[in-house]
């Protein structure tokens, strides 16, 4: 899901001259994610991606657990979940809630894996 810039830029820009406060913070959630391939096909080359989420939420706990359910709805299990508070890039929301994906940053590939890395989550659940 992509974020258009219309309202929610002009909101983005009082909330930068203070004029405006958000009901919650806004967090960045960098997720670094496995391919689901029960849930999606995805290229066989490919064993997992990195990729933000932008989440309106009260903590940092509940922004790693909204960016977490909205990958998994995309066929992506979390590995880690990183958040931090960034200026909104979006209009308010009452409610804490995913509002962006960004597109899929490092998508690492089955060559890149080095054997030293010990066994991935995929060898845990056969």
């Amino acid at each position: 899901m992509r974020l258009k810039r219309g309202p929610s830029g002009f909101w983005a820009a009082m909330h930068r001259w203070k004029f405006v406060r958000a009901r919650m913070p806004f967090w960045r959630v960098v997720v670094e994610a496995e391919f689901d391939r029960r849930a999606r096909q995805w290229p066989e080359r490919c064993t997992g991606a990195v990729t933000p989420v932008y989440v309106w939420a009260r903590t940092v706990e509940e922004a790693e657990g909204l960016a977490t359910l909205a990958l998994e709805a995309e066929g992506l299990v979390t590995v880690t979940a990183d958040a931090i508070k960034v200026a909104p890039a979006a209009r308010p929301a009452r409610e804490a809630a995913a509002v962006m994906r960004g597109a899929l940053g490092y998508i690492a590939r089955a060559e890149d894996e080095t054997p030293t890395s010990g066994p991935s989550r995929r060898d845990a659940r056969a």
